[in-house]
């Protein structure tokens, strides 16, 4: 066999190893496609940007400025990944959330989703969280907020009477206010008691896998 012929079917099998899952499962394009896309995007918002609470920071205000918080009756919530989000450009709190984890996530940086725990159990509201210098930063992506002072991030733990909480709350007040809406109540427990979760909460890897070793095995 030719060395032409050769480099033809590795062409051919490393082609078909990235069509297969595409075909079988569409969330695989998306996948695919949104981590290419999200990779390039946060490398051009960080690439001149060395600290990483800057790198934190600019990913946020490109999600504040490009994801808006909007809540539609016939907004879609379930099997939704980070990349129809970004092309919708709006979405609930976790979704504004997920987008800023996953992009922080495929930088580098240990990201996660916190959802709120009220003491009944009940969740009213989600926000991000980033590791920068060692601790988990919040990023609240629907009131556009950053818990931090002076560039150092508080954590869950230390909101309890902190400055930058009572900043917290009279950014929800002043929001709330300004589209005519209830007043919302956060309280500082509710994000210490609250449950992390991993950065793709829609379509992780392993979700597509299992999915595309479903098909086969049905065919």
């Amino acid at each position: 066999m030719t060395m032409k012929k050769k480099l033809i079917i590795t062409i051919c099998i490393v082609l078909a190893f990235l069509i297969l899952p595409i075909c079988l499962v569409p969330e695989a394009y998306d996948h695919i496609y949104g981590y290419l896309l999200f990779r390039r995007i946060g490398s051009n918002l960080t690439i001149n940007i060395e600290d990483d609470f800057d790198k934190a920071a600019a990913v946020a205000f490109w999600v504040f400025e490009n994801i808006k918080q909007l809540e539609h009756p016939y907004m879609v919530k379930i099997d939704d990944n980070f990349l129809n989000i970004y092309r919708r450009g709006f979405g609930y709190c976790d979704q504004g959330a997920h987008v800023y984890a996953t992009m922080m996530h495929w930088l580098g940086f240990e990201a996660k989703l916190l959802t709120l725990r009220k003491e009944d159990g009940v969740s009213p509201h989600t926000v991000a969280v980033v590791k920068v210098k060692d601790k988990f930063m919040i990023v609240d992506t629907t009131f556009h907020f950053i818990f931090a002072e002076d560039k150092e991030p508080v954590g869950a733990d230390e909101l309890e009477n902190s400055k930058v909480f009572k900043r917290y709350l009279g950014v929800i007040d002043t929001t709330m206010t300004s589209l005519k809406q209830d007043p919302m109540e956060i309280k500082a427990s509710w994000f210490k008691n609250g449950t992390y979760f991993e950065t793709f909460p829609y379509a992780d890897k392993k979700y597509i896998v299992k999915k595309i070793l479903k098909k086969i095995s049905r065919r």
